[in-house]
């Protein structure tokens, strides 16, 4: 008996022992380098993941309604589809934001409703959304294309809102409703609403005029749905619109989030933000090896900080990143960091086949994007 009850108190230590947090720099980790075609009519790629095309796992890039995948083997660009800006495939009203699946399937979207779903080169059916009907009194938006549109199943989806007006300083009114609650809802392919989620950012008025509060990171993984407020480390499970789940993040690094300041210089008008301000702005699923990642901006030190264009400065920050790795119930597994310096710039972060993917710094050809990759095997439990 005394043998037995050792035995048991031997496997339940063990069980609740949590493994070491790996810490160090991304570049210490990478196992790999690859490189994708690009050819002299791609300008930026933007890779949003994986899906399958062709019958094998193909990464898929989308920019101003151009899809191509590449192979990740080779990185050889395989096939292209473009959503076409006239004629009877055309998405009524303009394209806005769009989504590749298995298959593939596309969709199209834009914020009046209208949504249009591909297969192949081939437009199957076109649905009106009811935007009037969804929120009336909000300004609604997209977070951006990797994240608005989901797919939990054959017959569901979502889409993501972000409510942020940017042209409330015009009124001297808040850009972002505190109030919002509708920030995603789930419809179905004939265009019926199905539901629309009730809950509030975690912000409290500072936050009420900072463009990025309301660009939620999603991700949705075996029909599990998932969403994270880029200023706050609570992690969302949602299950036909309704928080099932709420997980606050761990991280060992000290996360700070500070929101933008809307500064009025003379006629001049635009945000800026601190410098020591943290930003969630990926979740990564890597169904391989069971695990998540999550991808924070940590500080973003400004060079020449008297230049306030956008464009200009888009090349003139020095950005500290923190990766942080979770196993399936989201115990913290590693935590990585790694700085973009001057003239530099982070671009993409994927997994494909149980390897992460983050565009090099510096590119040294226009003809190819290199990668690092790094074997997500490393990390498992």
């Amino acid at each position: 008996m005394k043998k037995l009850l050792f035995l048991i108190l031997a496997l339940s230590i063990s069980c609740t022992e949590k493994k070491e947090v790996k810490h160090g720099d991304f570049l210490d980790f990478v196992t790999a380098e690859m490189s994708f075609e690009r050819d002299q009519t791609t300008g930026f790629i933007g890779f949003s993941g994986t899906v399958l095309h062709q019958g094998k796992e193909s990464i898929v890039s989308e920019w101003n309604g151009i899809f191509q995948f590449f192979d990740p083997e080779t990185g050889r660009k395989i096939d292209q589809f473009e959503i076409p800006s006239g004629g009877p495939m055309a998405l009524k009203g303009g394209y806005h934001i769009g989504k590749a699946f298995d298959g593939p399937q596309f969709i199209a979207t834009n914020n009046t409703g209208n949504t249009n779903f591909y297969e192949n080169d081939t437009l199957v059916k076109g649905i009106q959304l009811d935007m009037a009907g969804y929120e009336p009194k909000g300004f609604l938006n997209f977070p951006d294309s990797r994240n608005a549109l989901q797919k939990l199943s054959e017959n569901e989806f979502e889409i993501t809102f972000d409510p942020f007006n940017i042209m409330s300083f015009q009124t001297e009114t808040d850009g972002l409703d505190l109030e919002f609650g509708s920030w995603i809802g789930k419809f179905d392919s004939e265009g019926k609403w199905i539901c629309r989620t009730d809950f509030k950012a975690p912000y409290d008025a500072t936050f009420a005029n900072s463009t990025m509060a309301g660009r939620l990171v999603r991700m949705v993984e075996n029909e599990n749905s998932w969403a994270m407020f880029p200023y706050s480390d609570s992690l969302y499970q949602i299950k036909d619109c309704k928080i099932i789940k709420r997980i606050k993040l761990e991280s060992h690094t000290p996360i700070q989030y500070f929101p933008e300041k809307f500064i009025i210089n003379g006629r001049s008008r635009y945000w800026e933000r601190p410098e020591n301000g943290a930003l969630n702005t990926h979740l990564i699923h890597d169904p391989k090896n069971r695990l998540y990642v999550r991808f924070t901006i940590l500080e973003q030190i400004k060079t020449q900080p008297e230049i306030k264009d956008p464009r200009q400065r888009m090349y003139l920050n020095k950005n500290k990143y923190l990766l942080l790795i979770y196993d399936q119930n989201w115990n913290l597994l590693a935590e990585l960091t790694t700085t973009f310096d001057l003239g530099t710039r982070f671009e993409n972060l994927i997994v494909s086949n149980g390897y992460l993917l983050i565009n090099k710094p510096e590119q040294k050809s226009e003809d190819e994007y290199e990668f690092y990759k790094i074997d997500m095997s490393q990390f498992r439990n």
